[in-house]
């Protein structure tokens, strides 16, 4: 059995910019996705009643 340890690497931080620019043309959408097929708007959004 080997019981050697993987030496200690410590974490790097990479900023890449402005929380606020980066993030600035985030928006709600009118789309659904993922689980709706594409275009899907979001008035046709039904709920089971489980969640």
């Amino acid at each position: 059995m080997n019981n050697h340890k993987k030496p200690y690497t410590q974490p790097k931080l990479t900023i890449y910019g402005e929380v606020e620019v980066l993030t600035q043309g985030n928006s709600d959408g009118a789309d659904l996705d993922k689980d709706f097929p594409t275009g899907t708007p979001k008035s046709n959004l039904t709920f089971s009643g489980t969640f």
